[in-house]
C-alpha cells in the first residue's frame, strides 16, 4: 500500500513538473508574442504591440515580417527614427518587398534630409547596385547556379569538340557574370556582416569630439540618419557618418541595424 502511494506521488510530481515546463515554454513562445503584438496593433494599442513584438525578437526570432511590423508600430507612435531602424532591419531580409520600400521611403521623407554621400569608390558602388534588392542567401544561390553552368559548359567543350567554339563564348560570358556576382556578394557580405550600421533614433543628436558631456559639438544628426558604429565605450558610441566624419554620441541615441 505504501509503495503504491509513493509511486502515485512520484507520478503526480512528474506530471506537475512537465506541466510547469510546458507552461514555461508557452510563456516564451515567439509565435504567441507575435500574435499578441498583431492583436494589440489591430486595436490601435501600438505601445503594447511594440512590447510584444520585441519579446518575440528577444526570444531569438529574426524575421523580415516581424521587423516590418515593429517599424509600422513605431511609425504609428511617431517615433520615426525607430521606425526607420526596424524598416532597415527588415530590408536586409526582404529587400524586394514593395510595401516595405514604400514605407521606408515615406518615413525618410518625413524626417527630412538625413543622407550624407558615401566616400567609397565609384567602382564599388557600381558593383553593388545591380544586387541592391537581393539578399545574401539569394546571391549565394545565384552564384552557385552560375558555377554549375560553368561546369556544364566546360564538360560540353571537352566531350563535344564540335560545340567547343559556341560553348567557349557562353563560357566566357557566364564566367564574367559569375566573377561579377562573387565580387558583389563579397562587398555586400562585408558591408552587412563586418560593418556595424546604425540609425539615429532621437529627434536631434549632438555628435561630439570626445565621449564626455562637456566636449565640443562636432555636428548634429537628425533621427533616421544612417551611420557606421565603430566602437562602444561605457554609455557612448563612436560613429562615422557616411561621408567619413567621426564623432561620439550617447549610446541610447543610435540603434544598430
Amino acid at each position: 500500500m505504501k509503495r503504491r502511494i509513493i509511486i502515485s506521488i512520484l507520478f503526480m510530481s512528474v506530471l506537475l513538473l512537465n506541466g510547469m515546463i510546458a507552461a514555461g515554454e508557452d510563456n516564451n513562445d515567439p509565435q504567441k508574442f507575435f500574435s499578441a503584438g498583431n492583436t494589440y496593433y489591430e486595436k490601435g494599442d501600438y505601445n503594447n504591440a511594440v512590447e510584444y513584438y520585441l519579446k518575440a525578437v528577444n526570444s531569438g526570432v529574426e524575421s523580415g515580417s516581424l521587423y516590418y511590423n515593429i517599424g509600422n508600430a513605431f511609425f504609428k507612435l511617431g517615433k520615426l527614427g525607430y521606425a526607420i531602424l526596424y524598416y532597415e532591419k527588415a530590408e536586409r531580409l526582404i529587400p524586394a518587398d514593395a510595401d516595405l520600400r514604400s514605407n521606408l521611403e515615406y518615413a525618410r521623407s518625413l524626417v527630412g534630409e538625413t543622407y550624407y554621400p558615401e566616400s567609397s569608390n565609384v567602382v564599388i558602388r557600381l558593383i553593388k547596385r545591380p544586387f541592391k534588392d537581393i539578399n545574401l542567401n539569394a546571391m549565394a544561390m545565384i552564384g552557385a547556379f552560375l558555377y554549375l553552368i560553368l561546369i556544364a559548359l566546360a564538360a560540353i567543350g571537352i566531350t563535344r569538340p564540335e560545340f567547343g567554339k559556341k560553348a567557349r563564348i557562353f563560357f566566357i560570358a557566364i564566367a564574367a557574370l559569375f566573377v561579377f556576382t562573387v565580387a558583389s556578394f563579397g562587398i555586400k557580405y562585408y558591408d552587412e556582416e563586418f560593418l556595424k550600421h546604425g540609425i539615429m533614433v532621437e529627434k536631434e543628436v549632438e555628435c561630439r569630439f570626445e565621449p564626455i558631456d562637456k566636449s565640443n559639438i562636432y555636428y548634429k544628426l537628425k533621427e533616421g540618419a544612417e551611420v557606421y558604429i565603430l566602437k562602444t565605450r561605457n554609455d557612448w558610441r563612436q560613429i562615422r557618418r557616411l561621408d567619413g566624419k567621426i564623432a561620439w554620441v550617447k549610446k541610447a541615441a543610435v540603434g544598430e541595424i
